[in-house]
Order: structure tokens, then sequence, then C-alpha cells
């Protein structure tokens, strides 16, 4: 798929389902995200790495939660489908 093909794929802020999972941009971040609405925060919810210091050196990665406003999304587009053979 060329990055034409991928670009045209983003879907307004407004058309964003609250049912779903999918890639989202934020304005406070420059990378795309997995996210999905919080009903009971009335926000969008989604995951970003992390790093630390450990031992010198920047190894320590996790996950941290962040919320958004529904405001906040720029733009989304659904997750692509992934072809599995079963054996």
């Amino acid at each position: 798929m060329s990055n034409k093909e991928i670009f045209s794929q983003w879907q307004p802020a407004r058309t964003a389902p609250k049912d779903e999972v999918f890639i989202a941009i934020f304005e406070c971040s420059s990378l795309p995200v997995l996210c999905t609405w919080n009903e009971p925060e009335s926000q969008w919810i989604f995951s970003v790495v992390q790093v630390n210091l450990y031992q010198g050196k920047w190894n320590d990665t996790f996950f941290d939660t962040e919320y958004e406003t529904a405001g906040a999304l720029i733009a989304w587009m659904p997750l692509p489908t992934i072809n599995v053979r079963k054996k």
C-alpha cells in the first residue's frame, strides 16, 4: 500500500465511532495511536510508550494510559484487516 493510499484513509474526527478501536491522531501527539471511547470519562483513551532510565540506560519501557477530550481528536482511520491463514 502506498503512502497516498494510507493517508487517503484518514477520516474526519466528527465521524469517529465510539464503539470501536481505531487508529487516531490527537493534537497532543505527533504519532498515531490505537484509541477507543471511554464512556464513563466521556473522553478518548489510548496508550503511549514511555521510557525511564534504568542502571544508566534508557531501557525501562512501559505503557502509560492517556485521556483526551472529544475535541482533541484530529483524524482517525479503521484498523487494517489482517488475513490469517488457518492450518
